[in-house]
């Protein structure tokens, strides 16, 4: 009996299995989702019972759980909107395991939907997760109307059918995402399609290999030619024949290469005119890299073509205008140029004669003259170039409009032309000629036209007017070269600037500061190398002030001694220090009303600047050994060849003191800077030592002057000024001879850097001095004794030069 059993038992569950199967390839063949589950509710009834089924698809983009439910018999059940978390198929598909429920009367973890399903007379719930190997779909539910309905058995086979399921309803899903995808392609293509017609351009698509796909409606509107006959570019007249080899080669390129290209050249369009558009294709490639298509957009661009060649016409002709003084080679070129860019059959330039009566064709540019008009002169009346000479305005039109001035005898009407403009050339407000312009077609000229050509007879009348006054300059010329010499000592002489020498633009610029600040009571600090001329310009700003008057004191802070510096400038009392036997005056006091030039400033020592610094700002001071304060009316005028603000850096200069002494800075140049004042500065110099020796230099060799121009002269124009004295002594008739052999061509260093002679041999001779007096500097056998120097100033020499006792 139990045998019997167990095989009644063994056949049910091979036919729920059989049935399963064949319920499976029904499903799978199932594309719409929804179709799948109404099948599923009644094809499920065969190997499952329930008496209500759900299918819950989890969205979680959205999250939101899509409910479908369906009764016994398969018919749709009604189901509220939940929360994800309020159903079963939230809990499964979080879990990835059956959810079984023996009573829902036990059951508090899902209020909504128990009591729904209570209501509908279900007693107990089995939930199962929808999963494929590739995702989580959502949950499978069947209800009973008895309680502790599902058992272990029936929850595996449940679990079998569950996985059935999710796979019917994963290839139902991508079928739906398919067929919406399919269907938001082809509104997307037919909305880019309206877009590329509406593009203000040429769009076409190509394949891989260069064969037009797609074209636009612009394309086929300007071509007037179908894709096919497109394809047929390279061989056809579609490009303009001067472009199409480099197009052709470009585009081969590309096809060959992969590499996007980018190309301007004219296209004809339908009509059979050539019009500039630039061309742009970018490949499209597949994942793996291969391109698959090309996408090509066509611009127009003849205006702005047009646009460039008139500007770079305008730029030609102004060039060549200020380079070239050939008046006819350039209008012959201007004339050409114009005749192309303006696309008309002649250009001429016409210019007046002395007397105004007749002009004349100067230039002619007219390949396809039929001889009416030459290179001649015609008279003024009854032309139509004298009526627009006459009026000084621009005149455009065609040949009725010729004909209605009157003048009938016009050589333009022979010739075949029907357009015409004349723009006159004019200068200072003066009519200097023509510029006439021919067409043989009835393209009139318009306003943007004359606008431009009107431009170009402007930079036409320059140059004419360039040409008649190269004779008169040069003849002005000449004469300035022979009063050169006299008018440059008369100009520096009524400017003040008598001792200065030059006339290079730097020099100009450094003048035109002194002629700047000299009214004024600035401050000034004047910075450049040694010998560069500092103290003149002091001078000269002071002789331009209104204190040039008064007294002129400098103070050079580099060659008194340290101890004496104070004193030097501000004076002292008797008996404040030992030496002090009577009261001085310093010089502050020496400058009153007028100007105190502090030359190489950057060497007062750091103690004495607080002081300097409080008569330049209160005009103030006392002198050394008294507490009397004396006022003064003093401007200062200060001088340096070291870089203050490196100096201020190291705490070697006080940066207030800095910035109350470059009020208004000058820098003088250095004489290697200013090379074209050498020249002058030699024959100023032979013939002031000249003088003085009572010789006569008159002239000085072409390769003494090309040395001494090339040499950098590191101590700038006094170095000049010791040679020139040096080569005056050692000449002995009116040819100057120069020892060249004393000047190099470079200096390894500049005698003011690091490696300065005189500061070296200076600073050898004291060592030695030290050396000789075992270091002792005062007394009757010391350092200072044997070079002849006072103790002070040997001390301030050896704390300038950095000079220390070696250790024993």
């Amino acid at each position: 009996m139990s045998g019997t059993v167990q095989k009644a038992s063994e056949a049910v569950a091979t036919e729920r299995y059989e049935a399963l199967l064949r319920v499976s390839q029904t499903l799978i063949s199932t594309r719409s989702s929804e179709e799948l589950f109404k099948l599923l509710a009644r094809e499920l009834s065969a190997f499952v019972s329930f008496y209500v089924m759900g299918v819950g698809i989890y969205d979680e983009n959205a999250h939101e759980v899509q409910l479908t439910s369906y009764g016994e018999p398969g018919d749709p059940l009604q189901v509220p909107k939940l929360a994800p978390e309020e159903t079963f198929t939230w809990w499964v598909y979080q879990q990835q395991q059956p959810l079984i429920i023996p009573s829902l009367d036990a059951e508090t973890r899902f209020p909504a939907v128990t009591e729904m399903l209570r209501n509908r007379g279900v007693r107990s719930v089995c939930a199962l997760p929808l999963t494929t190997v590739h995702r989580r779909l959502g949950g499978l539910a069947v209800g009973s109307a008895e309680g502790d309905a599902y058992s272990s058995e029936e929850v595996r086979f449940l679990s079998l059918v569950a996985n059935q399921v999710a796979l019917a309803v994963d290839d139902a899903l991508n079928f739906d995402a398919s067929q919406r995808a399919q269907e938001a392609l082809r509104a997307s293509e037919h909305n880019l399609g309206m877009v590329v017609d509406s593009i203000p351009g040429l769009v076409n698509t190509m394949t891989a290999e260069g064969e037009n796909e797609f074209v636009n409606q612009q394309v086929l509107a300007y071509f007037g030619k179908s894709p096919e006959e497109l394809n047929k570019w390279a061989t056809s007249d579609l490009i303009h024949p001067d472009d199409l080899p480099r197009t052709i080669a470009t585009f081969t390129g590309s096809i060959e290469t992969g590499q996007p290209y980018d190309i301007e050249h004219r296209i004809r369009r339908a009509d059979g005119v050539y019009r500039w558009f630039q061309v742009r294709a970018l490949p499209l490639r597949d994942t793996e890299g291969r391109i698959i298509r090309w996408y090509v957009l066509s611009t127009d661009i003849d205006e702005r073509k047009q646009a460039e060649d008139r500007l770079q016409l305008l730029l030609d002709i102004t060039n060549q205008v200020v380079s070239n003084l050939q008046l006819r080679d350039l209008l012959r070129a201007i004339s050409a140029s114009v005749r192309r860019v303006m696309q008309c059959d002649l250009v001429g330039v016409f210019l007046a004669d002395s007397d105004g009566d007749r002009l004349q064709t100067f230039v002619l540019d007219f390949p396809e003259s039929k001889g009416f008009i030459r290179e001649e002169y015609c008279s003024m009346e009854g032309s139509l170039g004298g009526y627009v000479f006459r009026t000084g305005k621009p005149w455009s039109g065609n040949s009725s409009d010729v004909l209605q001035l009157g003048l009938t005898d016009e050589p333009a009407l022979p010739e075949g032309l029907k357009a015409g403009c004349m723009v006159p050339l004019v200068t200072r407000n003066r009519v200097l000629g023509l510029l006439g312009l021919g067409r043989r077609e009835e393209n009139a000229f318009n306003q943007f036209d004359m606008g431009f050509l009107a431009q170009v007879a402007s930079q036409i009348a320059i140059a004419v007017e360039n040409a008649l006054e190269y004779g008169q300059i040069t003849q002005a010329k000449e004469r300035l070269a022979e009063q050169k010499l006299y008018l440059e000592d008369e100009i520096r002489i009524e400017q003040n600037f008598e001792e200065i020498i030059g006339n290079s633009q730097s020099l100009k610029t450094v003048l035109e500061s002194v002629r700047i600040v000299a009214p004024a009571d600035s401050t000034v600090l004047i910075q450049g190398e040694t010998g560069t001329g500092k103290e003149m310009i002091a001078r000269a700003i002071h002789n331009l002030s209104p204190r040039k008057g008064q007294a002129f004191v400098k103070v050079n802070c580099a060659a008194i001694p340290l101890g004496l510096l104070e004193s030097e400038l501000f004076g002292h009392e008797r008996g404040a220090f030992t030496g002090a036997i009577t009261q001085k005056v310093g010089r502050f006091e020496l400058a009153h009303k007028g100007t105190l030039f502090l030359d190489e400033v950057g060497d007062i020592p750091l103690e004495l600047q607080p002081k300097l610094l409080r008569v330049l700002q209160e005009q103030e001071f006392e002198r050394v050994g008294s507490n009397r304060t004396q006022r003064v009316d003093v401007r200062v005028l200060a001088a340096t060849h070291a870089s203050l603000t490196q100096m201020v850096s190291e705490k070697k200069f006080r940066g207030d003191l800095y910035y109350r002494l470059n009020v208004f800075p000058i820098v003088v140049p250095a004489l290697r800077d200013r090379r074209e004042d050498i020249p002058l500065l030699v024959r100023h110099f032979a013939n002031k030592y000249a003088r003085r020796m009572g010789r006569k230099i008159e002239n000085i060799p072409a390769e003494t002057m090309d040395a001494l121009f090339r040499y950098k002269w590191p101590g700038n124009i006094r170095e000049l000024q010791n040679l020139m004295e040096r080569a005056v002594l050692l000449s002995t008739g009116s040819l100057l001879r120069v020892p060249l052999g004393e000047i190099t061509a470079s200096l390894d260093d500049s005698i003011f850097g690091r490696g300065n002679a005189l500061e070296q041999a200076e600073r050898e001779q004291i060592v030695r001095a030290l050396r000789e007096s075992n270091w002792v500097v005062g007394g009757a056998r010391g350092a200072a004794a044997r070079l002849g120097l006072k103790r002070t100033s040997l001390a301030y020499k050896i704390q300038k030069l950095g000079i220390s006792r070696p250790p024993q």
